[in-house]
């Protein structure tokens, strides 16, 4: 299963919004070499899902073609507010096209997936995070904002998570807050990526694993994907969409340190690259 995170972090003067995920794809056995977070290419958002991967691969991969295809999606002529209307339009035409049901069944079992969809409105001037969610009763797709926690943060700390233990995350978000005296502060900084990597090294989550994955979106509508020295930086590892990347692999990325969220220009190993042809 996994654990998906978005949250806008408060930066000094400035704010920015990260998207993070596991990597591990389970059902009998654990692959860390899962996809969570796409980038849809129009520089302002991303999506990332957690549940089964027959249902959200699919629908996906189709909105992202479908926004490549669209000129006014693809280059933000339509805002992010537009998108969000236009993948419920999608998914939910897609989920009516299911045929060859066993015999009897008149709708197809329910979605058991959600989304988030993360990134910047230039019409509304804010960053927006929606879930996408399956409603059973109506057999369709939904959406909600994601909450500013009124009641515990002030109605100024903008995150959500989705997957396994989400309601466990943000208890544990806040109780770092808590420990950090930090509850009455504005905004909140990296802890939702904290509490995805605790919840990575627990044993007593084996459904959460893998290399995390995480992209930032900025309010002058640039993503950005990183690369991440995993488990440290140390290691020497480098992975990306949760991938060790091999002895010979290269990008153009910046690599992400998970113990102190700093970025910099990745720090590749010196080794002969032999592509096998």
């Amino acid at each position: 299963m996994t654990l998906v995170a978005a949250w806008v972090r408060h930066n000094n003067n400035t704010k920015e919004l990260y998207v993070s995920s596991d990597s591990r794809l389970s059902g009998g056995r654990a692959w860390d070499i899962g996809p969570k977070v796409l980038d849809l290419g129009r520089g302002d958002s991303v999506i990332a899902f957690a549940g089964d991967t027959n249902n959200a691969y699919p629908l996906m991969l189709q909105l992202q073609s479908a926004v490549q295809m669209h000129p006014k999606m693809r280059s933000r002529a339509f805002d992010l507010t537009i998108l969000r209307g236009y993948l419920l339009s999608l998914f939910n035409e897609m989920w009516k096209q299911i045929t060859d049901l066993p015999r009897g069944q008149k709708l197809p079992d329910p979605a058991e997936v959600k989304f988030i969809l993360a990134g910047y409105s230039w019409k509304t001037q804010s960053f927006k995070i929606w879930t996408v969610y399956f409603d059973n009763r109506e057999n369709a797709f939904k959406f909600r904002s994601a909450s500013t926690h009124r009641k515990k943060g002030g109605g100024n700390k903008y995150f959500a998570f989705i997957g396994d233990d989400a309601n466990l995350a943000n208890e544990r978000v806040y109780a770092l807050l808590r420990e950090r005296n930090r509850i009455e502060d504005i905004g909140i900084h990296m802890e939702p990526f904290e509490v995805l990597k605790e919840f990575i090294f627990d044993r007593q989550k084996p459904y959460i694993g893998g290399a995390p994955q995480i992209f930032k979106v900025y309010n002058h509508l640039n993503t950005k994907a990183f690369n991440v020295y995993w488990p440290n930086k140390e290691s020497k590892e480098i992975t990306f969409g949760g991938r060790v990347l091999m002895h010979f692999e290269r990008n153009e990325l910046l690599a992400f340190d998970p113990d102190t969220f700093e970025t910099e220009k990745t720090n590749w190993p010196t080794t002969t690259i032999n592509i096998i042809e």
